[in-house]
């Protein structure tokens, strides 16, 4: 019996920590928000900026964590992260102001959750593979948005049958419970064991390989970079008010909840299907196909008036992303070989944690001062169609 090649295992891992990583941290927050807002008392830009500071910290650590993995490995990274999630999410049970949303959530859940994110799983994965490169990305990735299907409204049910503190309980021991022995035992990269990888599975890029400092001189780089800062900027815009939006419109919390489930769950398809068309077509193509998508939710989001569309707008916005999340880092591959992958995309991730640092606040800001948020959405559609615009003046990568 053939032996199953041991990238295939990788790629498992980096679903389960993308699942519990990105699903309490990232697609919980809106249901987090929602209760901040209603039980503190808080301002909706007050809440969202702790979105806002958790992406800077999470972006700023990104590059750290790209050079450590480089430097001591992938697992010593990401049990630390995991520990430091996990303890975070413990001391959220405490808030009781602002500063200490900002401090736990923002500066402490967030440093974990890079050392166990897309950074550690995609330069894992991304070591793994050449042939099929965009595919498994696509797999494992979905792990996001199955992360996102059961947290959202795990943490929806949690905070109506208990309280928003017994959630934040429950988020840490998932954390702790898939994050330990997987960061543990199965994640590593090819030179973390004794032998090299199947050959037909990799190949030596050292040619067209770039550094750090080499990646950050070209176009290519800043205009990747600022097309997907764009595109998250109009996404967070609508993920982390939809929730409240939609009990604004008289919409049980639960089932406003439930459209985070739908937009992670049409993620799904999104990313492997996107993937599969990351390796036969030009990638670039295919990360403006999937902006299209998102250009399409919010003209709708914007015309919404029931939980029927609320549900139209998150499958459409979730196709979209779920598109754009593998083609990023394969993109990155493409372009600037992986050499330094783990930094180059570290950076990468720098810029592009603008716009999710941007998207909340922006939508809180300007609720607060219109008290709609028809403009927030509508400004989703312009600032994806010119990411859409940056990709498409993205010169191909060099061979």
């Amino acid at each position: 019996m053939k032996k199953v090649y041991y990238g295939w295992w990788v790629v498992g891992g980096a679903f389960l920590l993308l699942f519990c990583a990105i699903g309490t941290q990232f697609y919980a927050f809106p249901v987090f928000f929602e209760v901040m807002v209603t039980e503190m008392g808080w301002a909706r830009t007050q809440a969202a900026l702790a979105m806002t500071i958790g992406t800077f910290v999470a972006g700023a650590t990104g590059m750290l964590v790209g050079w450590l993995i480089h430097k001591v490995g992938l697992r010593p990274v990401m049990v630390c992260g995991t520990i430091i999630a996990a303890l975070g999410f413990l001391l959220l049970r405490t808030v009781a102001e602002p500063w200490q949303f900002y401090l736990y959530y923002g500066f402490i859940i967030s440093i974990g959750v890079a050392g166990i994110g897309m950074i550690p799983d995609m330069t894992a994965v991304e070591a793994w593979f050449d042939r099929g490169k965009s595919t498994a990305l696509g797999i494992a990735t979905t792990g996001m948005g199955a992360g996102g299907v059961v947290m959202a409204p795990l943490a929806g049910w949690l905070i109506s049958r208990y309280d928003w503190q017994t959630a934040c309980a429950c988020m840490a021991g998932i954390v702790i419970l898939v994050g330990i022995p997987v960061s543990a035992i199965t994640m590593r990269t090819p030179q973390g064991r004794k032998g090299a990888p199947e050959q037909a599975q990799r190949k030596e890029l050292e040619m067209g390989d770039a550094t750090l400092g080499k990646a950050l001189k070209q176009r290519s780089f800043w205009l990747i970079s600022m097309s997907a800062m764009l595109w998250y900027l109009g996404y967070m815009i609508g993920l982390t008010h939809q929730v409240a939006f939609a009990v604004d419109m008289g919409i049980d919390r639960v089932a406003a909840a439930g459209a985070v489930s739908v937009l992670c769950a049409f993620s799904i398809p999104g990313r492997l299907g996107f993937g599969k068309l990351g390796d036969i077509m030009d990638k670039r193509y295919v990360m403006m196909m999937a902006a299209g998508l998102q250009v399409a939710a919010f003209a709708i989001l914007l015309k919404t008036t029931n939980l029927a569309m609320l549900y139209v707008y998150s499958a459409l916005i979730g196709l979209g992303v779920g598109g754009l999340t593998p083609i990023l880092p394969g993109l990155v591959a493409d372009y600037f070989g992986r050499r330094q992958f783990g930094a180059v995309y570290g950076a990468l991730d720098m810029v592009t944690v603008m716009g999710i640092m941007v998207g909340p606040i922006y939508g809180g800001w300007i609720f607060d001062t219109t008290e709609s948020y028809s403009l927030a959405f509508l400004s989703g559609i312009m600032i994806t169609l010119l990411a859409v615009v940056l990709v498409y003046l993205t010169p191909k990568p060099s061979s």
